[in-house]
């Protein structure tokens, strides 16, 4: 399918454009680069809206003929979207509701282990951009099992969703 380097694209990262590969895909109608770049974010303002709101490929196809687009045109939309209805679903709900995800948690070692009211812990967090960062943090050495078992806990709710 001639057009799937669109769905790709707004599934990975709209960010992630690569200027000359859109000019080879768009060198038969000769359009800009700027008409190419609004052509592919309005493709993924209809793929992931009729996604995210669980639209489909019939009426999505129906609402874009009331809007003007020729019918041809609003089937070929149609079709991507049946293709890659799950492709999307799986991508949005990746970054759904998500700033960061936790890559690794370690307890620092310290001198004062037996000693200190406090556990040193480093969270290593993974941004949606693929930058990590690393966060320290004093836990309370008394707060220790209630954390843990509050965190089993919340794992146990998200894998029953």
């Amino acid at each position: 399918m001639e057009t799937s380097p669109v769905v790709i694209c707004v599934v990975t990262n709209f960010l992630s454009l690569q200027e000359d590969k859109v000019k080879k895909l768009t060198y038969d109608a000769k359009l800009e680069f700027d008409d190419a770049k609004a052509i592919i974010a309005a493709m993924e303002l209809i793929l992931i809206s009729s996604v995210r709101y669980g639209v489909n490929a019939t009426d999505l196809s129906s609402e874009l003929q009331q809007l003007g687009l020729p019918r041809e045109h609003s089937v070929a939309i149609g079709r991507l979207h049946t293709d890659n209805f799950n492709c999307i679903l799986d991508s949005l709900t990746a970054q759904s509701l998500r700033l960061s995800h936790l890559s690794s948690g370690e307890m620092l070692p310290s001198d004062e282990v037996n000693t200190s009211s406090f556990i040193k812990m480093s969270l290593k967090l993974k941004k949606l951009d693929g930058i990590e960062t690393t966060t320290s943090i004093n836990v309370p050495r008394s707060q220790l099992p209630v954390l843990l078992e509050e965190m089993k806990r919340v794992r146990a709710m998200m894998e029953g969703i």
